[in-house]
């Protein structure tokens, strides 16, 4: 076989990987799988953020989700059913990742939209939990545009839920 792919020519072309970078590889491989686990134990719903919260209503919980979000420069919007909705306008990076430079510059807004939703866990147990989105837009019934954040970037909001399960101790 003497063409173009022939596999002497291929293996020219495919250089295995260098023994050095072995140990680089496989420390991002463990770190990969130790944080893809963090979540593992949890429903599908509830992979970015929740605490499990015992013995206190729904109203209990409701307003102290609503005194952390609010404490920490959130306003509390109408929601659907039983979803509680918070915004507040995201930082200057937060603009210039979702709109560009030439749209912040003429004043585009970015907002940081979190829903949250108790679930009945039965026992007198409730979970809170909640997604968070940057939403392009806001507010315009045609061009808003909402985009989930990756679970990796949960930590600040599993902070301020860890915090309403805290009050309520």
């Amino acid at each position: 076989m003497n063409g173009i792919w022939s596999l002497r020519n291929f293996n020219r072309f495919v250089t295995p990987c260098p023994r050095a970078l072995w140990p680089g590889l496989l420390t991002l491989l463990c770190v990969a799988i130790v944080s893809g686990g963090c979540s593992l134990g949890k429903p599908a719903s509830a992979s970015f953020a929740s605490v499990v919260i015992a013995n206190r209503s729904i109203d209990q919980i409701q307003q102290a989700a609503t005194m952390v979000f609010q404490g920490d420069g959130y306003r509390a919007v109408p929601g659907s059913g039983d979803t509680m909705v918070f915004e507040k306008e995201g930082s200057r990076a937060n603009n210039l990742a979702q709109n560009g430079l030439v749209d912040t510059h003429y004043g585009a807004q970015t907002i940081i939209r979190v829903r949250t939703d108790i679930v009945d866990l039965g026992g007198g147990s409730f979970r809170l939990q909640c997604q968070t989105f940057m939403v392009r837009n806001a507010g315009d019934s045609f061009f808003e545009d909402e985009h989930r954040l990756a679970n990796i970037r949960s930590g600040p909001y599993q902070k301020l839920l860890d915090e309403v399960a805290s009050r309520l101790k």
